[in-house]
């Protein structure tokens, strides 16, 4: 994890050296309550809100430190495209008959709990409850507890599952999804890299990017990144030897759909996925149906392309 922490640091003096000025809030000033209940942090970094009508999924991603601009792809619920995406840090199950999902554009997921919290003298967020049933609404069978924790330029996840013994799905992810207006490259520690295209689809089939634990894992770490001009988000895992007796665990990475044709303005997203289940189309056991484990996701900024790449 020693090249996480360095990535950590550079961006913070590429930021500093671009003379971009950051004013880092104390931290009892960063988590808050929103009137209608959505959690919101704010550290003068970035910028985070997780909606509580969507079972406290993100719907709202800026990076302060860089543009400021939004960067995730979440539409109102009249601009229904692709409702099961849309959401940022979105925990969500497939199995043979629709699945359960924490957050859904045209659904209310009211199963589900938060609470601000301190860890270790930092700011956190306690997410606890069901997932919901895509077809009927309903409370699902998936039992998940996720602390957050927050930290100047990145947030810190537990996130504990419980599945129905015998249960099989086709995937079981982690969701990031965001806006492709922004993004440049998607890069993995397999040694992946992507070129990425505004409206345009670069990789429709996330089982087929899908990368398992041991691809990933050369010796410095589990991680994937999207970028644009000044903007990373960076996502790794903290423990992936926890995943790696899992068969199908790893990342899986979706850009689509191409903005013609059949599909509408707007439509067109990135979805960076921590996969406990993925790369396979037909359902699969799901064991330990129990399982805790724990991910990072880094919020960079960077004065320019070269800043984020180099000259070489």
């Amino acid at each position: 994890m020693k090249l996480l922490l360095i990535i950590a640091i550079v961006g913070c003096l590429c930021a500093a050296a671009a003379g971009k000025s950051v004013d880092i809030k104390p931290p009892r000033e960063w988590l808050s309550q929103a009137a209608n209940g959505d959690w919101v942090v704010d550290n003068g970094h970035y910028l985070l809100k997780f909606a509580k009508q969507h079972g406290y999924a993100g719907v709202e991603v800026r990076i302060l430190a860089g543009t400021g601009e939004r960067l995730d792809q979440y539409w109102t619920p009249e601009l229904t495209f692709h409702p099961m995406c849309r959401f940022f840090d979105n925990i969500s199950f497939m199995d043979a008959e629709g699945g359960e999902i924490q957050g859904y554009l045209t659904m209310e997921n009211s199963f589900i709990k938060a609470e601000a919290k301190t860890r270790d003298g930092r700011p956190a967020l306690v997410q606890k409850g069901y997932l919901q049933r895509r077809q009927d609404h309903s409370q699902g069978r998936i039992y998940f507890e996720k602390t957050m924790v927050f930290y100047e330029d990145h947030y810190e996840v537990e996130l504990a599952l419980q599945a129905p013994a015998g249960s099989q799905y086709r995937y079981a992810d982690v969701w990031f999804d965001i806006n492709d207006d922004w993004c440049h490259r998607y890069t993995n520690s397999a040694g992946d890299i992507l070129r990425l295209r505004p409206s345009r689809a670069d990789a429709q089939s996330a089982y087929l990017t899908w990368r398992s634990i041991d691809q990933l894992d050369r010796g410095y770490g589990v991680w994937m990144s999207v970028s644009g001009p000044r903007e990373e988000i960076l996502i790794a895992f903290t423990d992936p030897e926890v995943l790696r007796p899992l068969p199908h665990a790893g990342i899986t990475f979706f850009d689509g759909h191409d903005e013609g044709g059949d599909e509408p303005p707007n439509s067109s997203h990135e979805c960076m996925s921590l996969s406990l289940v993925g790369g396979i189309s037909e359902v699969v056991d799901f064991e330990p149906h129990q399982l805790t484990f724990h991910y990072r996701v880094f919020l960079q900024a960077r004065s320019d392309f070269e800043g984020l790449y180099g000259t070489d």
